[in-house]
């Protein structure tokens, strides 16, 4: 089940962030990252906006990213752990990844959290740096 998400991962930061497709990566967001994003976004005082708003939102901040965003390169996955609980599988993937933004370059370390209902068949993620970005684009630094 690691190697799974090890490949899950890479292929997902691949997809949202290397080759840019929005669209299709967000296909696998957990529905639970989505409500937090609702709640940011309220919180900040951005607005209190329903799915299809929130989507299009979301999706505005993030390609207000990707315009910046002139290198992403996963250097390293450096762990991955399974827990269960109760009816659920959760799988936390720490990777270390570069990005250049405009032409400052940085390491960073984080994680991408996979949520599966149904024993590892079908996952969703938890990608919190979309939350750090919307976050850089509210203080106006994308």
């Amino acid at each position: 089940m690691k190697s799974s998400l090890d490949k899950l991962s890479k292929e997902y930061l691949t997809e949202m962030y290397i080759n840019k497709k929005y669209d299709s990566a967000s296909k696998i967001w957990d529905k639970g990252m989505l409500i937090e994003m609702q709640n940011y976004y309220a919180k900040s005082g951005q607005g209190n906006f329903s799915d299809l708003v929130l989507a299009d939102k979301m999706k505005i901040d993030v390609e207000k990213y990707f315009k910046n965003l002139t290198k992403f390169q996963v250097d390293k996955i450096l762990d991955t752990q399974i827990e269960n609980a109760k009816d659920i599988v959760i799988g936390y993937v720490f990777f270390e990844y570069q990005e250049t933004i405009k032409s400052k370059s940085e390491k960073i370390k984080t994680m991408l959290t996979f949520i599966s209902s149904d024993n590892g068949k079908t996952w969703s993620v938890q990608d919190w740096k979309i939350k750090d970005i919307a976050d850089k684009v509210n203080r106006r630094l994308y």
